[in-house]
C-alpha cells in the first residue's frame, strides 16, 4: 500500500466519484458540495493559507481534505478543516490521521487557531486523537485546535 497525500489546485485530474456516492449513500453532501462550490468557483481553497488535499492509495483517491480561513469568523488568523473524507475500504488505515497531519502542518503556516465542526464520534475520536479540543459556545465549531508547542507531540503520534 503507497499512501500519497496530493495538495489540489485543480480537480480536473481527480476522480472524486467514489468519494461523493459514497459519502452521499453515508448520508453526507459535503463532498458533493466541496465539489459543487470548488467548480462554480465560491470554494476553490486558494485564499492566502487555503489549501485542499485528496489521500491516493496506488494512484486511487480514497480520501480528501481542506483548510479554509473559517468563513464564521471574522478574524484571518482562525483556519477551518473542511470536508474530510476517507472511503471505508481505506478508513483505519492511517488515511484520515495523514490527511489531518498534512492539513495542520499547512494551518501552521498561516493560522494560530483551527475549527471545525463534527457530530460523527468516529471523527470526533480522530480528531481528539489529533490535538483537537471540544469546546462549546464557538460559533459552528464544535473543535478547537490552538497551534503551537502544546498539541505539537499529539500531531505528530
Amino acid at each position: 500500500m503507497m499512501l500519497q497525500i496530493d495538495r489540489v489546485t485543480s480537480l480536473d485530474t481527480y476522480d472524486l466519484n467514489s468519494l461523493i456516492e459514497e459519502s452521499i449513500a453515508e448520508g453526507y453532501r459535503f463532498i458533493k458540495r466541496l465539489v459543487d462550490e470548488f467548480e462554480d468557483g465560491s470554494n476553490r481553497f486558494n485564499k492566502t493559507g487555503e489549501a485542499l488535499f485528496v489521500a491516493l492509495i496506488d494512484n486511487r483517491v480514497v480520501g480528501v481534505g481542506g483548510l479554509n480561513i473559517d468563513p464564521y469568523r471574522d478574524d484571518k488568523n482562525v483556519g477551518r478543516v473542511r470536508h474530510v473524507y476517507v472511503l471505508k475500504s481505506s478508513r483505519r488505515l492511517g488515511v484520515g490521521k495523514e490527511l489531518l497531519r498534512t492539513i495542520i502542518e499547512e494551518a501552521k503556516k498561516h493560522f494560530s487557531i483551527l475549527t471545525l465542526t463534527t457530530d460523527n464520534p468516529v471523527a470526533d475520536r480522530l480528531y481528539i486523537a489529533s490535538g483537537f479540543t471540544k469546546v462549546e459556545g464557538w460559533n459552528k465549531a464544535s473543535h478547537i485546535y490552538r497551534i503551537g508547542a502544546s498539541n505539537d507531540e499529539k500531531v505528530r503520534d
